[in-house]
This record gives structure tokens, C-alpha cells and sequence, in this order.
């Protein structure tokens, strides 16, 4: 039996979905927002970085006190710490800007000017021990104008964007974990439910099964629920059936072992004083013993029918009834009727389909007076081919014309001897007519009597 130690669960199957998908969902809107909020703050810089360089440029600035005028009138957008440089013919002016404070050739500046800068994408430029810096520079026809705006606060906001996206996916996983588990279990309740009454149902497979008490939802569930049902009536059919089989089985068999059993006893007990009884009772003994070999080659024949696998060939059927007929009729004394068309061929099995015609003119013989016609028929319509042996017995009543095909049914419940026969013929006339792929059925014959008819569909 394979181990289900390693296997996973229905509600682990469900919570393992679950948490994936939430925690999916979770990055995938935190890396769109930080991709989305840190493309903004970089544009947002960059339009701040050359505002700033435009203005400084229109400034025409000549001397330190222009510089000084115009650092003091300009209204800087940008938050981010920057370095500026103007450079005329004459001299050089620094200032390293925090929150609008001017500090004219600070020694930050200096120590910012002199530091190595490695040019990368564009404006970007990493600037030795300061961090990474957006670049410009404009030239007019007196001054130079260079500009350095940091990114260390814009890549600050980003890293305090990615601690807060963490916390979200911690939490978001939290409660999908929690909301997940809910879910699965009330998910998997129902299949567990259906589960252990499985279990419970199947304690004791000998003997018959309760149906299921199926959960109305979620779909699936209920109609395994009800598919369990329908195999679970199935098996108690099987069941029954089998269990009817062998009783009738033991007592067809009981009343001819028992009365071989008494005539012997009689021999042994009246053959010496009365030898006149001795040749009865041994044609009693012949008759019972060959009505039990006939009783157990027919168990036998539904046995091999119930396990045949057949490779069903193209049959003459007009032919096989033509010449079935020819060597029937001898054997019995009601005259046999023959309505046969020439040419119509079945997909068969030549001497499965000898057995079922021969045990339904036997079936017919049996039950219709010695002076009323058999009547054999085969022909074909647009549907179907149609082979029938209609009667003149009594027939059999509408609530009994399936219940006929079972095995050891008898219309006569009290199984009397009147007629002989073991009540096995029809069951295995319809496994073998199932077995070679036709249908069979029965209909009243009128104004008395049964029609058995076998049908094969004609193919369109």
C-alpha cells in the first residue's frame, strides 16, 4: 500500500495556492509602485535640476554680487542638497545649497569639487564619497554654468518605500496565510465529510452498503457524492444478485443430489426383497444426474460468458438460421415457421450466435403447445436488423419481461417440474447477446404467446 505520510493534503494543496497567489499578487503591486513612484521623484528631480540650471543661466550673472542677487531672488524647488559652479573669465564661484542656505566657495564645496566623478547614464555621475549626483552644464558666451543636484534623498525616499512594500508583504502573507486556512478548511470540509463515510461504508464490503449522505455544495463534491451513490447501488445489486445466484444454485442443485441420495437409500434398503425397484430407481438416478450435468455445463456457459472477450466477425446470418433451422426441426413436434431474408450479415461470433437461437427455439418449444407453429423471422429495416422467435404459449407477463433474463428465474415461482429447464437458458442468451454487440427484448405475440427479438443497429 503506497505511503501517504509525504502527501500532501486537500487543504494544504488549497493553503499552498492560496499563500503563492497572495504573496504574487503582493510583489508584483509593490515592484509596479516602487518602479512607478521612484520614476516619478527621478523625473520630478530632473525637471527641478533644469529648472534651476535655466534660471541660473538667464541670470547672466558677472560678479559676486550678482551671484549673490540672484541666489537670494530664486525660488528653488528642488529638495535635494546640490553644488553650483559659475565659471567667467575672471573667477569661480561655488555654493553647496541645503534648505536655501548660500555658502559662497564652502569647504564642502571644495572638498566636493575635488573629489573623482564617474560619469554614468546620462546626467547620472557618482561622485566619490558623496553618492550619486544629476550633472549639467551650459555655456553662453561669458560664463559657464554647472549644476550638481543629489539623489541621496530620492534614493532614501526609495529605500523607505521598499521597508514599507516588505511590511505590506509581510502582512499581506500573514493574512493570506490566516484567510487561506479558513478557506481550505471550510473547502475540504465537505470532502472530508464524504471521506470518512467512505471509510465507514467500506468496513464491511460483503454486505450491503448505505448510500452516502451527499453535501449539496460545492458542485464537484456532490456529484462524486452521487456518482459513489450510484456505484455503491450497483454493488448492492451485485451483491443481491449473487447472493440469489447462490441460493438458487444450491437448491436447484439440493433436489437432485437429494433425490439421487433416496433412490439409492431405497436400493440399499429394498433392492434385495424387491428387486423389482431397482431399474426405476436407477432411470430416476440417469434422469437427475443428467439434469444436474445440464444444470452445471450451463453455470459454466454463463461463467465463460460473464469473462468473454470476443473478435466479432462478418456473419451470413440468412444462412446460419437457413441451415440452424434445417436440423432444429426434426427434434420437436411443432412446426417451425420460417421468415428469413436472403443476404443480411451481422458483425458476430458464428457459434455464440448457434447458442442463442437454439436456446430461445428451445425456450419456445418448451412453453407453446405441441400443435401451434414456432415462428423464426429475420429481417432489416432502415435501423436495425431484427432476428425474432415468436411463441404461442402463454406469455409473460409485463412486470416479469426483464425480470426473465435473471439467472434461475422462472415465470413459475414454485419451480415446479412441469417444465424442465433450470431457469439459466435467457440469462445466458443475454450475456451472449450482449456480447456480440445486439440488444434484446420481449414483446407480446397475439392473440397468445411471447416474441423474443434481437437487434443489431445498422450503421448510417
Amino acid at each position: 500500500m503506497p505511503k501517504t505520510k509525504d502527501t500532501p493534503t486537500y487543504e494544504q494543496l488549497i493553503n499552498q495556492a492560496i499563500r503563492r497567489l497572495m504573496l504574487t499578487i503582493t510583489l508584483l503591486v509593490s515592484l509596479i509602485t516602487l518602479i512607478m513612484v521612484g520614476a516619478q521623484q527621478t523625473l520630478n528631480t530632473t525637471r527641478e535640476a533644469r529648472d534651476l540650471m535655466t534660471s541660473l543661466n538667464q541670470a547672466n550673472i558677472k560678479d559676486v554680487p550678482s551671484f549673490v542677487q540672484w541666489n537670494n531672488t530664486t525660488t528653488r524647488n528642488t529638495k535635494q542638497p546640490a553644488f553650483i559652479r559659475v565659471t567667467t573669465k575672471k573667477a569661480t564661484w561655488t555654493t553647496a545649497t541645503k534648505t536655501k542656505r548660500t555658502i559662497i566657495t564652502t569647504p564642502s564645496s571644495k572638498a566636493f569639487f575635488a573629489k573623482h566623478q564617474t560619469k554614468l547614464v546620462g546626467p547620472l555621475v557618482y561622485v566619490q564619497d558623496f553618492g550619486f549626483f544629476l550633472s549639467y552644464q551650459q555655456k553662453d558666451s561669458h560664463n559657464t554654468y554647472q549644476l550638481w543636484v543629489s539623489l541621496r534623498r530620492l534614493f532614501n525616499s526609495l529605500f523607505i518605500l521598499i521597508l514599507l512594500m516588505i511590511a505590506v508583504t509581510i502582512a499581506a502573507l500573514a493574512l493570506g496565510t490566516w484567510w487561506a486556512h479558513r478557506l481550505a478548511g471550510r473547502l475540504s470540509e465537505p470532502t472530508i465529510k464524504l471521506l470518512h463515510e467512505t471509510r465507514y461504508t467500506s468496513n464491511n464490503p460483503d454486505s450491503d452498503q448505505p448510500t452516502l449522505d451527499v453535501p449539496a455544495s460545492p458542485r464537484e463534491i456532490n456529484d462524486l457524492g452521487r456518482a459513489f451513490n450510484e456505484l455503491l447501488v450497483t454493488q448492492n445489486q451485485r451483491l443481491q444478485h449473487e447472493r440469489q445466484f447462490i441460493s438458487d444454485a444450491s437448491h436447484e442443485l439440493r433436489t437432485p443430489i437429494a433425490a439421487i441420495r433416496g433412490n439409492l437409500s431405497l436400493i440399499r434398503r429394498r433392492g434385495d426383497a424387491h428387486p423389482e425397484v431397482i431399474p426405476e430407481s436407477l432411470q430416476f438416478i440417469d434422469e437427475e444426474s443428467l439434469r444436474m450435468q445440464h444444470l452445471i455445463e450451463n453455470l459454466l456457459h454463463l461463467s465463460r460468458a460473464d469473462r468473454a472477450k470476443l473478435t466479432l466477425t462478418d456473419q451470413d446470418l440468412s444462412t446460419l438460421l437457413l441451415s440452424l433451422a434445417e436440423h432444429y426441426q426434426p427434434s420437436i413436434d411443432q412446426p417451425l415457421d420460417l421468415e428469413i431474408d436472403a443476404g443480411i450479415h451481422v458483425q458476430g461470433n458464428a457459434e455464440m450466435l448457434q447458442q442463442i437461437v437454439v436456446a430461445l427455439l428451445d425456450n419456445a418449444h418448451k412453453y407453446s403447445p405441441h400443435d401451434q407453429p414456432i415462428t423464426l423471422r429475420l429481417h432489416q429495416t432502415d435501423t436495425a436488423i431484427e432476428l425474432a422467435v415468436a411463441d404461442h404459449g402463454d406469455g409473460i407477463p409485463d412486470d416479469q419481461k426483464q425480470a426473465v433474463f435473471q439467472r434461475f428465474y422462472r415465470v413459475d415461482q414454485s419451480h415446479s417440474q412441469a417444465v424442465e429447464g433450470s431457469g439459466l437458458g435467457l440469462a445466458i442468451v443475454q450475456q451472449l447477446v450482449a456480447l456480440n454487440q445486439a440488444t434484446i427484448k420481449i414483446s407480446d405475440n397475439h392473440p397468445t404467446g411471447s416474441i423474443f427479438t434481437i437487434s443489431w443497429p445498422v450503421a448510417k
